[in-house]
């Protein structure tokens, strides 16, 4: 990693957390917490589990490419990913991210204006480190599968 690249990511970081701590949807913070618990809630928290469970089987799955039986490191080169949300996607770990975003919109009721601009410029930089991602496995592999997609399963 580049790094511009570590100090790009932790400035983003800091900036996020600051947006979350700014986010109160309608000032709806009073009563108990049941009582503030709506559908958003719930499906957001659906989704963030979800999307969590599919990204951490994509990194088990990238993890496996690379060690052996005993869990050691046997080797450092590229292979092509197989398993799980790889059948259909190149970088099943970038969705997944996508999805734990969205699923964070929802929690806020999906009416904050902000976060939804975080959530677009994740997609933006996922799916471009996706697309190049999937391009180097199709230029590297003659045998890489035709019907995967870079991002999101079916579409791009």
């Amino acid at each position: 990693m580049h790094l511009v690249q570590y100090v790009f990511g932790l400035g983003f970081y800091v900036v996020l957390g600051l947006t979350v701590l700014c986010s109160d949807r309608l000032g709806k913070g009073t009563g108990s917490l049941l009582s503030q618990l709506d559908l958003f809630h719930v499906a957001g928290i659906a989704l963030f589990i979800g999307a969590s469970l599919m990204q951490h089987q994509s990194m088990v799955l990238l993890a496996r490419l690379r060690t052996g039986k005993s869990g050691s490191v046997e080797t450092l080169a590229h292979r092509v990913p197989k398993g799980g949300w790889f059948e259909l996607v190149s970088c099943p770990h970038y969705f997944a991210e996508l999805l734990i975003y969205v699923s964070l919109s929802l929690v806020f009721g999906g009416l904050s204006l902000t976060w939804w601009l975080v959530v677009l410029y994740v997609l933006f930089n996922q799916a471009l480190a996706a697309q190049l991602c999937h391009d180097l496995y199709i230029s590297k592999y003659e045998s890489y599968p035709k019907h995967r997609k870079a991002f999101i399963p079916f579409v791009l």
